[in-house]
């Protein structure tokens, strides 16, 4: 559940700093530029240069297993099938702050709501199985298409946690690099969709430490890199409580998470809003 809190937020965020700045809240920039596998580009060698050592690396279902053990283990994962969160969600160095609540369930159902009262501002995305929708102050209701619409039945399982093989069509650890000030595995997944993501694994004590990708939002297509820390246990699961996404240039969003329920979010909570409803017939 915990790999998908930054993924959901960051088309919130995008929505977010349109409606923010349309209040004047903050300046509106220019997303940045999608590189396609720029985070697979590396220098060319030139001939004064040695090629690094190959290295031997796990395959990426070890380095996963490793990740499921350490949060907890597989049957504590399995053993929950809902899921509700709160938090915050700062603008970084905009000084605005607003309320957000997290709802998951099984099989593949999720609610996203972001709330800054301050600035009159409420942004839902949801998922009831079928269908994907948002709200927000700049576009209203809208039903999700498109890539918005794949990115968030890609990352619509519960149990994401685990990375059930059917889901994807490849999954390989591509290197060991540095992310986030730790030594960390990245491993490329590869969608049954097309999409791809990297996620970064820590190599001395095997959590997830963040994440990159292109994620899909009102705002077009944007490089987002996410970076989680100050894991916490909840129940019988251990949870990245600081997750910061970087969206572009003068764009980045912090994530707090202060709390987490399991098996007690009323099904009713994804049902589809009348004026959603009314979208569809």
């Amino acid at each position: 559940m915990q790999r998908r809190i930054h993924r959901l937020s960051a088309a919130v965020a995008a929505a977010l700093f349109v409606a923010a700045s349309s209040a004047g809240a903050v300046p509106l920039l220019a997303p940045e530029l999608p590189v396609t596998h720029q985070f697979l580009l590396a220098p060319l060698l030139t001939p004064a240069q040695e090629p690094a050592p190959v290295q031997e690396l796990p395959p990426a279902q070890e380095v996963i297993a490793r990740y499921v053990e350490v949060i907890g283990g597989s049957e504590a994962i399995r053993g929950h099938s809902s899921t509700y969160g709160r938090g915050t969600m700062e603008l970084l160095g905009q000084g605005i702050t607003g309320d957000v609540q997290i709802y998951a369930a099984a099989a593949d159902k999720s609610l996203l709501v972001v709330s800054f009262a301050d600035l009159g501002i409420e942004i839902k995305t949801g998922y009831n199985g079928e269908v994907g929708w948002s709200t927000d102050p700049m576009t209203g209701e809208r039903i999700l298409q498109g890539d918005e619409l794949q990115q968030i039945v890609d990352e619509s399982d519960y149990y994401s946690d685990l990375h059930d093989p059917s889901r994807f069509q490849s999954m390989e650890t591509v290197e060991m690099t540095e992310f986030a000030g730790r030594s960390t595995y990245k491993v490329r997944l590869v969608y049954n969709s097309g999409r791809e993501s990297f996620e970064y694994f820590d190599v001395e004590n095997g959590r997830l430490v963040g994440e990159e990708s292109l994620q899909y939002s009102l705002m077009g297509a944007v490089n987002v890199r996410a970076f989680a820390s100050e894991y916490k246990q909840f129940d019988d699961i251990m949870v990245p409580t600081k997750i910061v996404q970087e969206l572009g240039p003068g764009q980045t969003v912090q994530l707090t998470i202060s709390s987490m329920e399991y098996d007690n979010v009323d099904p009713s909570m994804f049902a589809l809003p009348a004026s959603i409803e009314a979208l569809i017939r």
